[in-house]
């Protein structure tokens, strides 16, 4: 399975399309919110709901399966364990920090594309592809320049 993975575009309307077009095979297109865009104008991403996304009508978490396991999606970095237990994730995906993340914490891997607008580390445009099979994960980031 291969994850285009962007988080906290806030209104680049530009650099969604950008990538899109580089990476038109993917299998899935993901924001992990802070997109300041509709549903249909952000197509082919799905997406959740980030602090800035107000009038936008996203979830505020996606649970996706993967061949690896349960991929759980929210805006911001703090998950319970008993969330993570409940959806029976074995990866958690946000954004919202604005800073690149690939840990793994108790067994469970955390995933932060960065941001490809306002980053807060020295990854301005920042985004992740994440290839999944049954036994690993790869992250690989990038930078949109």
């Amino acid at each position: 399975m291969k994850i285009l993975l962007v988080s906290d575009s806030h209104g680049n309307y530009e650099a969604l399309e950008r990538l899109y077009k580089m990476y038109p095979n993917m299998d899935l297109y993901l924001h992990a919110g802070d997109s300041e865009q509709d549903e249909w104008s952000l197509k082919p991403f799905i997406s959740v709901r980030g602090n800035c996304d107000h009038y936008y009508d996203f979830q505020n978490f996606l649970v996706i399966p993967s061949p690896y396991g349960n991929i759980y999606v929210q805006h911001t970095p703090f998950v319970s364990k008993s969330v993570i237990n409940e959806h029976n994730a074995k990866i958690v995906i946000h954004g919202h920090t604005h800073i690149r993340r690939n840990e793994k914490v108790n067994g469970i891997l955390f995933i932060n594309p960065g941001a490809i607008s306002y980053a807060r580390d020295k990854y301005d445009g920042s985004y992740a592809i994440l290839n999944i099979d049954k036994n690993t994960v790869e992250v690989t980031f990038y930078t949109l320049i």
